[in-house]
């Protein structure tokens, strides 16, 4: 009837999609990854002690591999596309949804 579906406090419930989940899941795993290495970006910030480049260059991968990722969320216009970021291309691959480098 076009009317807002409300809940008991008459707020709008949104639904949210598929692709909208599983983006917040992959910056969620992305802060996950990340954390642990979080101490030497604000040591950096209040030292100016040089981070590890080790440790740079992978907080830039998992930036990088989120990025990929939605991007490839974002590019699904068929269920079956987004069904196919689970396939792993080989069994010492990860599949396309989970494709962050190692810890």
């Amino acid at each position: 009837d076009g009317n807002k579906i409300k809940d008991i406090d008459g707020n709008q419930v949104v639904n949210k999609g598929l692709k909208t989940v599983w983006k917040e899941n992959t910056k969620f795993r992305a802060k996950s990854l990340l954390e642990p290495t979080d101490w030497y970006v604000t040591r950096k910030a209040e030292a100016n002690t040089a981070i590890p480049s080790d440790i740079s260059t992978f907080r830039t991968n998992v930036r990088t591999a989120s990025k990929t990722i939605e991007d490839k969320i974002d590019a699904c216009d068929t269920f079956a596309k987004f069904k196919a970021l689970f396939d792993a291309p080989s069994p010492d691959k990860n599949a396309p949804i989970y494709d962050f480098p190692k810890e």
